[in-house]
C-alpha cells in the first residue's frame, strides 16, 4: 500500500487513471528516494586493567569487539591498536588504546569509541645468588682491597643496576677490614618493583 514505510533506496510509484468512458491515461511514474543519514552507534566499552603474565613484560588478552546498532544494517565493528599490533597480539606493560569503528551499509560512520588496555607489572626482579668472599688481609695492613663484582639481576621487563650497600657504610671499593662485612644487594625494575 502507498501508506506503508518506504525502504532506503528508490521505490517507483506508477500512477494510472481511467475515465468514466474507459479511456486510460498514459501512466506516470513517480520515484520516492529514501536516504539513510543516521550513523550507527557503538556500544560503550569498559577499560581493561590487568597484570603482566608471569615472566613476560605483557599480557595476552582476549579482546571482544563491542556491538553496534543502526537504523538499517551495520557491518562488523573493527578495532585498531595505537601500537599498530593485531588485537590478539600481546599487550605490553603500560596503556594501549584500541579505537573501535564501524560503517553501516549506507556508508555512515559511527563516532569512534576508545578502549584503554592497561597492563601493570607486579613481578619483582631477582638477584642472582652470591657467594661469600673469604680472603686474608693484605700484607702490612689490617684489611684487604677486594674487587667486588655486582651480581646479575633478571626481570620479566627491564631492570636497573644492582646496588650494593656495605653495613659499615663505606664504598664498595674501599678497604675491607679484618672481620666480616655484609653487603646488601638491591635492585628495582623499571616499573618500581624491588627485588626481595
Amino acid at each position: 500500500p502507498l501508506d506503508t514505510e518506504y525502504p532506503v533506496g528508490t521505490t517507483n510509484i506508477t500512477w494510472t487513471v481511467t475515465d468514466d468512458n474507459g479511456n486510460e491515461a498514459q501512466p506516470v511514474i513517480q520515484t520516492v528516494t529514501v536516504t539513510d543519514d543516521q550513523a550507527p552507534v557503538i556500544a560503550a566499552v569498559e577499560a581493561i586493567n590487568t597484570t603482566a603474565d608471569a615472566d613476560t613484560c605483557g599480557a595476552m588478552i582476549e579482546i571482544v569487539p563491542p556491538t553496534a546498532t543502526d537504523n538499517c544494517s551495520v557491518g562488523n565493528v573493527n578495532g585498531t591498536r595505537d601500537d599498530n599490533q593485531p588485537l590478539d597480539a600481546e599487550y605490553p606493560v603500560g596503556t594501549t588504546n584500541i579505537t573501535w569503528t564501524v560503517t553501516d551499509d549506507n556508508g555512515n560512520e559511527a563516532q569512534p569509541v576508545i578502549q584503554t588496555v592497561t597492563v601493570t607489572d607486579d613481578q619483582a626482579p631477582v638477584i642472582a645468588a652470591v657467594e661469600a668472599i673469604n680472603t686474608t688481609a693484605d700484607a702490612d695492613t689490617c684489611g684487604a682491597m677486594i674487587e667486588i663484582v655486582p651480581p646479575a639481576a633478571t626481570d620479566n621487563c627491564t631492570v636497573g643496576n644492582v646496588n650494593g650497600t656495605r653495613d659499615d657504610n663505606q664504598p664498595l671499593d674501599a678497604e675491607y677490614p679484618v672481620g666480616t662485612t655484609n653487603i646488601t644487594w638491591t635492585v628495582t625494575d623499571d616499573n618500581g618493583n624491588e627485588a626481595e
